[in-house]
């Protein structure tokens, strides 16, 4: 039987070394440990050089991650079901003077191989205190100052990207990146 695949598909063949094949099932052993001791995986790319693992890109080591979890499709679905609840900002350890919750909302217009984009609606009863004055204002009342709502704004999306680079990416992979946010009346 013969098989014809492209000067491309070739080349990844050809690249595919012995050393690749001992990284994948070394890091699919380390995973699965971690998987059965903890019931969730910190993925973290890093983990080549902790096993001396020789890579020219970290992409290699995040489609090792994709084969580990079964697939794209399975890595997403594992996202949503992570995403699909209310975050407060009372339960993560962050300085900045920010007290809200969110429920992020899958932003389906653009998507890239490894990165998702959601919507941060904030609820009404938000609260920053701002470090000019030491006030704690309700953000639903700073939203209107467009001198200081666009600093806000930054910076909640910097605080809700934070809490999901802890819950969604070290558990899936997939880097989720704030595209709006806005609070909910």
């Amino acid at each position: 039987m013969k098989i014809i695949i492209t000067e491309s598909q070739y080349k990844i063949l050809e690249s595919y070394s012995e050393e690749d094949e001992r990284a994948k099932k070394l890091f699919f052993k380390i995973w699965q440990n971690e998987l059965d001791s903890t019931g969730t995986i910190d993925f973290d790319p890093k983990i080549a050089d902790y096993v001396n693992y020789k890579t020219q890109d970290r992409k290699e080591i995040y489609e090792m991650y994709v084969d580990f979890l079964g697939g794209w499709d399975k890595m997403l679905e594992k996202a949503f079901q992570l995403m699909d609840r209310t975050f407060d900002t009372n339960n993560y350890n962050f300085v900045g003077g920010y007290n809200f919750r969110f429920k992020p909302q899958f932003h389906s217009d653009y998507e890239e191989d490894n990165l998702i984009f959601v919507n941060g609606p904030i609820e009404s009863d938000g609260k920053v205190t701002l470090m000019t004055d030491g006030e704690t204002y309700l953000l639903r009342d700073l939203e209107e100052n467009e001198d200081l709502w666009w600093e806000i704004d930054s910076e909640i999306k910097s605080v809700i990207e934070d809490i999901l680079y802890q819950e969604i990416t070290k558990k899936t992979g997939i880097m989720v990146d704030t595209n709006l946010c806005w609070i909910k009346e």
